[in-house]
């Protein structure tokens, strides 16, 4: 591999490996260090053929639908969700099925009755994602045992979106659904390196599962982008080893960024209860849920707002981001489009920023009029 220099010469890169393809499946360096990292969480040691590596978790989730599921079949996510389970389900030709989480005493919680009602005979697979886009919630594990039950019962697949697995708040648990017994065998995690060390351009994340469930996923990789990066897969595996090595614990780069994300949390939620908009509590994850029907702001007397058909939070949101400049999302575009459950009175916030962008939000806040 040739590389240019800064005095303008070229030479030789100094490891040209990483210059060039690597193995398909995932780098070895990078496997190595998910199969240490994540073998203690789910309490058996992974092997080499049961891990890939993919171009974002959001590749991981494409792969999973194609090799999994086709027409005929039904996927059950929770609802309000990430928005790409809804769009590769109807591009793989299978029905989906939403189940709203229920906000009960200023939490979410699981329905297990309506979980129960949506389950049939075609039945194919059940999408986790804890902790939770957009509302923050970590499920619990009596939820995720009552999941695995039902998953077993029916004999579905578990699509485990965990990108968010380092973030979770004090008081909170992050169980891997794979960890569950029974359920390794029946069961795809998906992480995320980016949401992991905050680096979402670099585009790589990784699954693991049963070697029978990863050698699906392979077969879609060889006809689609045949592997990342070789370099940063080679530098995330340094990354990995890192924090898997640092000792105390609460010196590694998870902890300093929870910190951060605890005292961002708290100066937002402080903001907007002062300013009339309770925050629902969130478990961990990168967002946060507030209510947004107890303020009047004066924009809401405006011709356009008031002609408008759309939903108020999106209203709301459309106003706050013209009028104020402060980027939020209306609850309501995270619920399928024929969702009887939808809310729409809600915003998501995402309190995942460096702190100067949270203290001017928080200004921002403190201005609303």
């Amino acid at each position: 591999a040739v590389v240019s220099t800064q005095s303008g010469h070229y030479g030789r890169a100094e490891n040209p490996v990483t210059c060039w393809y690597t193995r398909a499946q995932g780098h070895p360096k990078l496997i190595e260090e998910i199969i240490a990292t994540y073998s203690p969480l789910v309490g058996r040691e992974i092997q080499p053929t049961e891990a890939i590596v993919t171009i974002g978790a959001y590749q991981g989730i494409f792969w999973s639908f194609e090799a999994f599921v086709q027409a005929g079949d039904e996927v059950i996510v929770f609802d309000p969700m990430f928005d790409a389970y809804r769009l590769d389900c109807v591009l793989a030709g299978a029905k989906f099925v939403p189940v709203a989480l229920k906000l009960e005493s200023g939490s979410w919680v699981l329905d297990e009755e309506l979980f129960e009602n949506s389950f049939n005979c075609n039945t194919k697979m059940i999408v986790v994602n804890t902790p939770h886009n957009p509302t923050g919630k970590v499920f619990t594990r009596k939820e995720l045992e009552f999941i695995s039950k039902l998953s077993k019962e029916y004999n579905c697949l578990i699509l485990a979106d965990e990108v968010y697995d380092r973030y979770v708040f004090d008081g909170h648990e992050h169980l891997s659904i794979a960890s569950l017994p029974g359920m390794w065998e029946r069961t795809i995690t998906l992480c995320s390196a980016g949401k992991m060390f905050g680096v979402t351009g670099w585009r790589v994340g990784w699954a693991f599962g049963g070697a029978n469930l990863i050698e699906k996923l392979f077969r879609i990789c060889k006809c689609d982008t045949f592997g990342a990066s070789t370099i940063l897969q080679e530098a995330l595996a340094g990354m990995l080893q890192r924090q898997r090595l640092c000792i105390p614990p609460k010196e590694s780069y998870f902890q300093w960024a929870s910190n951060i994300f605890v005292e961002n949390y708290t100066k937002l939620q402080k903001a907007f209860t002062n300013a009339n908009m309770p925050v629902i509590s969130a478990d961990g994850g990168f967002f946060m849920i507030v209510d947004c029907t107890k303020r009047r702001f004066k924009f809401q007397d405006s011709p356009e707002f008031q002609s408008s058909v759309e939903t108020f939070d999106i209203k709301i949101a459309k106003g706050i981001v013209n009028k104020y400049k402060l980027s939020v999302l209306p609850l309501s575009l995270f619920y399928g489009s024929d969702s009887k459950s939808k809310l729409s009175s809600y915003l998501r916030v995402c309190f995942a920023k460096s702190p100067e962008s949270v203290d001017k939000a928080v200004e921002i806040i403190e201005s609303f009029e």
